[in-house]
């Protein structure tokens, strides 16, 4: 018979505190660094120096003793745990958990903290010692809790042993908690979106609350110019070339990092990021993905298992909401600008956005995709300035060239298009979600498919928009584009400017057209993957796409 599945105490206060944290947490793998969690952990600052891994061999006796990061575990009773504090008084062996905050108002502990601590008094137990409670400090007070042992505390400890092993055998996470107090300040919120999963599962009516997650802002570091090096210095990122520092950032501060062309990132600079959760993303000069450092692809074993075995009616029920999604956000976008002549392009694409949510096949939605792009294509050439003249030949409309683009807007878009493939890949891989694998763009060798899949509702309003600020608003400069015969790329001073464009466009606000609270279009991007992950799990009937008014 296999032993019982390890759980450990700090988990064990996770599911106590919410069953889905545990499971998204301890089950899936999802980590999230939040401002609490980095305050709790200077809270504990002065006890995580380990001073004791094992039991000392020989029980000093009636003398007192303090051991810190005490290790203990049970094959037994499938229980792990470390001890923040162990101290020993007069026989009696006693665990001290450090907490940041304050006890309930009656004085009492909070339960998640409580079982924690009795986990660490069984364990004591079960290794000979004598430990009739324990004490839970609270920073904010300045006080020790206490917690007696008891065979009533014993039965409810393995009361929520048991059940928290079971939901961790399970392959979806539970239900979100509905409305409940935990939640504004859950680590784990960005992921979990309990409302707006139970807005969509058809749980609950009611407009989902604007829960957002109380961590900084953090924001991606492109390096781009050749023969930089990106190293560690001092908790902050450097990158320097020939012994001058070009820029140093907090390390905390940074959501991933892209090195793009002949760029050296020091190891130690690769395990700082991993160790946040942070990727570095490898791409051409010219923004070509070429690979991800992902800290880890996770154990999201069951959510893969889903992608790949995803039946073909989910597939294309997936498929016509996505292309749907991309032809009335092209509709929008047309329709935001003045400039836009022809009647009847509008009512065209309406009706190619509602033919498409009801294709029959992939084949006739390829059809109708296609059909949509030659006229968005056609509508987005009115759009640009006309006393506004880019170098190289005009904008085919037909649509944008590429490999290599031939005129300076598909060099744009081209551009634009690889920046928000990299957004998505790493939010796949966040989630644990394969982006080579898609339902709508066939999986063939180097295509992220899935990835493919996510951008399209994603295009016109990012990607497409920002091109069309920077040649309206006149700041995409002749002095940004090389011509050559067959092609046209930008300088490297045009390539950071685009980027500069397209991070701006990102931080945009908008309104969600599902939730109805204001996100930017970066967390739309993690909220969108979530939901496509969300509904391959069963939590929620069907996706919805992105659309913008």
């Amino acid at each position: 018979m296999d032993p019982p599945l390890p759980i450990g105490a700090r988990a064990l206060s996770d599911f106590r505190f919410c069953p889905r944290l545990f499971h998204l947490e301890h089950a899936e793998g999802y980590r999230f660094d939040s401002e609490e969690m980095r305050l709790g952990r200077h809270v504990h600052a002065s006890v995580d120096v380990t001073s004791g891994r094992e039991r000392p061999a020989q029980r000093i006796d009636p003398s007192n003793w303090r051991i810190c990061a005490l290790a203990l575990s049970s094959d037994e009773l499938g229980l792990v745990a470390v001890c923040d504090v162990v101290e020993a008084v007069g026989g009696n062996v006693r665990p001290v958990e450090y907490r940041r905050g304050a006890p309930q108002r009656d004085g009492q502990p909070w339960p998640n903290d409580r079982i924690q601590l009795l986990a660490q008094i069984v364990l004591l137990r079960h290794h000979g010692y004598h430990c009739t409670h324990g004490y839970l400090w609270y920073d904010s007070v300045r006080r020790r809790v206490p917690v007696p042992w008891s065979a009533t505390a014993e039965a409810e400890l393995r009361h929520h042993l048991f059940r928290a092993r079971h939901v961790a055998s399970q392959g979806q996470p539970p239900p979100p908690l509905r409305h409940s107090p935990k939640c504004p300040r859950c680590a784990l919120l960005p992921i979990c979106m309990p409302d707006e999963i139970n807005e969509l599962s058809e749980r609950d009516s009611e407009k989902p609350r604007k829960l957002l997650a109380r961590a900084p802002a953090r924001d991606p570091v492109y390096v781009t110019e050749p023969g930089t090096t990106v190293g560690i210095r001092s908790e902050r990122l450097a990158v320097r070339k020939d012994h001058e520092e070009l820029l140093s950032c907090r390390l905390r501060d940074v959501l991933h990092l892209v090195a793009a062309g002949p760029v050296q990132v020091t190891s130690q600079a690769v395990h700082a990021l991993a160790e946040q959760g942070s990727p570095v993303v490898w791409t051409s000069t010219t923004g070509r993905l070429k690979s991800v450092d992902i800290p880890t692809v996770g154990k999201h074993v069951e959510l893969r298992r889903r992608q790949f075995t995803a039946t073909p009616n989910t597939a294309l029920d997936f498929a016509r909401r996505i292309v749907g999604g991309k032809i009335r956000n092209a509709r929008t976008l047309l329709r935001r600008n003045p400039h836009v002549e022809e009647p009847d392009l509008l009512n065209r694409l309406d009706a190619d956005a509602v033919r498409a949510e009801r294709a029959p096949t992939r084949s006739t939605l390829l059809g109708i995709e296609g059909a949509a792009a030659r006229t968005y294509f056609a509508g987005l050439v009115e759009t640009f300035r006309t006393d506004h003249r880019l170098p190289g030949p005009a904008f085919d409309t037909m649509g944008r060239t590429r490999r290599p683009p031939r005129d300076a807007v598909s060099c744009l878009l081209s551009f634009l298009y690889c920046l928000l493939i990299k957004d998505i890949t790493t939010a796949c891989y966040a989630l644990g979600l394969d982006p080579y694998f898609g339902f709508y763009h066939q999986p063939r060798h180097g295509r992220p498919a899935l990835t493919l899949d996510l951008a399209e509702e994603f295009r016109p309003l990012i990607a497409d928009s920002t091109a069309l600020t920077l040649i309206n608003n006149l700041q995409a400069d002749p002095a940004m584009f090389h011509v050559h015969s067959t092609a046209v790329a930008l300088t490297s001073s045009g390539r950071r400017d685009v980027i500069d464009a397209y991070e701006r466009r990102l931080t945009t606000e908008v309104i969600h057209p599902v939730f109805r609270y204001k996100t930017t279009y970066r967390r739309a991007i993690e909220i969108q993957a979530r939901l496509f992950a969300a509904h391959l799990l069963d939590e929620i009937p069907h996706y919805t796409a992105f659309t913008s008014r």
